[in-house]
Order: C-alpha cells, then structure tokens, then sequence
C-alpha cells in the first residue's frame, strides 16, 4: 500500500495535480510513518504545496502548508538525508514570507499609514531574522519612525541594525556611525 501512494502520488505530480500529489503523500507518511518512502514522501509533500505557491504576492495557504511540511521532516525523521536540502527550501520559503510582509509594509509606508507599516516591518525583522529582507525591513522601519518623530524607536532599530549589519554602509548611512557618534573617555 505505502507503494500504491508513493506512485499515485508521481503520477498525480506528472500531471501537474499539486494539490492531490501533497495528499497522497502525506497519506503515505501518515499510514506508514515506519516505511523507507516516509521521508521521500515528506519531502515531496513540501515540494508539492511549495509547486502551489507561485510568488510572494500571491495567497501564502500553501506555502505555510509546505513550509509546516519541511519542519514535520526535520521533526519526524531527523536522521533522514533529505534534512538539508529541506532546510535550505525552507529557507527560501521564509524569504518569500519576508518579501511578503515587507511588500505589504511597503504599500501601507506609500500610503502614510505608518503604523500598519511598522507592524509589517517589525514581522519582517522578528519572523524571519536571518532573511536578505529583514535588514531592509529594518531601514524602512527606521524611515517610518523618522516620519512620525517617534526617535526614541528610530534610535533603538538602529541599534540592532548595527549589531546585526556592523560593516553594512546603508545601516550606517541610516543610522549613522556609531563609533564616530561616540567621544572616548578621556
């Protein structure tokens, strides 16, 4: 039977039938979690929801299915050889969510609704820390609490950005050097 899925599952994806392929694997992985085809099947489950989510701006339902499927691998099988190469795709998946959020900050920042567009960039910096887009989160979100004077948050963005981008020159461009901001003790 694990077989039966395992192969109705590669057929239903050459077909391009993502959605039916992730079910039939996940059924695998469910009824058989002690099989050998368990972990292959885990991963194409995520593969097959992350084939789903075509782009960042689109609705993300599938790309929070694979993404919780590439964090049930690592979990389930942590001895598997696939947990690598899952961890990578699911990092590429948080960069998409962090492009998401940021996109969606970006739009509200547009339209001077600067709250809503902290929240966003503050999601960004917080949810996916180690993503290319949570440093330039960041600097809008500096931009945004320069905007509405509120220098006390700007100030304390900037001190993170130093500690997380110390060589970045646009995190100093923004946030100013620190070491040249500071006299030494004498």
């Amino acid at each position: 039977l694990p077989r039966a899925f395992w192969y109705l599952a590669k057929a239903q994806q050459g077909r391009r039938e993502w959605l039916l392929a992730a079910q039939s694997y996940q059924r695998l992985v469910e009824g058989f979690p002690e099989d050998t085809l368990a972990d292959d099947a885990q991963l194409e489950t995520a593969r097959s929801y992350r084939r789903l989510w075509r782009k960042p701006a689109l609705d993300a339902q599938y790309g929070e299915s694979a993404l919780a499927a590439y964090r049930q691998l690592v979990g389930l099988f942590p001895d598997s050889p696939h947990v690598k190469g899952a961890t990578a795709e699911a990092a590429g998946l948080e960069e998409w969510f962090a492009t998401k959020n940021y996109d969606i900050g970006k739009h509200y920042l547009r339209r001077k609704m600067y709250d809503s567009a902290i929240i966003y960039f503050r999601d960004v910096m917080r949810l996916y820390p180690k993503t290319a887009t949570a440093r330039k989160a960041g600097l809008k979100m500096v931009e945004a609490y320069r905007t509405i004077r509120w220098n006390d948050e700007a100030k304390e963005v900037c001190t993170n950005l130093r500690q997380s981008y110390p060589t970045d020159a646009e995190v100093r461009q923004a946030c100013g050097d620190v070491t040249a901001a500071v006299a030494p003790d004498r």
